[in-house]
């Protein structure tokens, strides 16, 4: 068994993995991975700290991954197929995998959210679909709608990925 300590881990800036006009940049959310302190390989556990006027993600849907999410502190706007819903402490959402409710988080508040998220870890199989964007995740990368791998000169420069 592992202990994690209260502070113990150090907080990660989320920097945006994303190609091309879809990439949110950085400092849009932090976190603290603490499966990933624990040793934990089957799922991954995080608290995200939502920053001020920002989105967590492009919307999105997992083939082959459960997420679910826990608010500790603040307001946090869950769309869900383009509806937006407020869910505060105590509020959880289950998107269980192979539900195509794209979905993803917006902080509308002047103060950071504090949740905690946790997902399986079928990075094997799944693949991550971004409806209205020309975008999946697949286990070998990020593709076109068309099955073409984004290239790298389909990013913009590095200027660019900032917000």
């Amino acid at each position: 068994m592992a202990i994690i300590r209260k502070g113990s881990v150090d907080p990660v800036e989320a920097v945006s993995g994303y190609p091309g006009p879809y990439n949110l940049g950085r400092g849009f959310l932090s976190y603290l991975p603490l499966s990933d302190a624990g040793g934990l390989t089957q799922y991954g556990a995080s608290v995200e700290t939502l920053h001020p006027g920002k989105q967590s993600s492009q919307m999105h849907w997992h083939s082959h991954e459960d997420e679910f999410l826990f608010v500790l502190d603040g307001t946090l706007t869950v769309v869900e197929n383009g509806v937006e819903t407020q869910i505060v402490p105590g509020d959880a959402c289950a998107w269980k995998a192979g539900d195509e409710t794209a979905h993803c988080l917006r902080n509308h508040t002047q103060t950071p959210v504090r949740y905690l998220i946790v997902g399986t870890r079928n990075t094997e199989e799944d693949i991550c679909n971004y409806p209205g964007l020309d975008l999946k995740a697949t286990p070998d990368g990020f593709v076109h709608l068309d099955g073409q791998p984004w290239e790298d000169n389909d990013r913009p420069s590095p200027a660019g990925d900032q917000e």
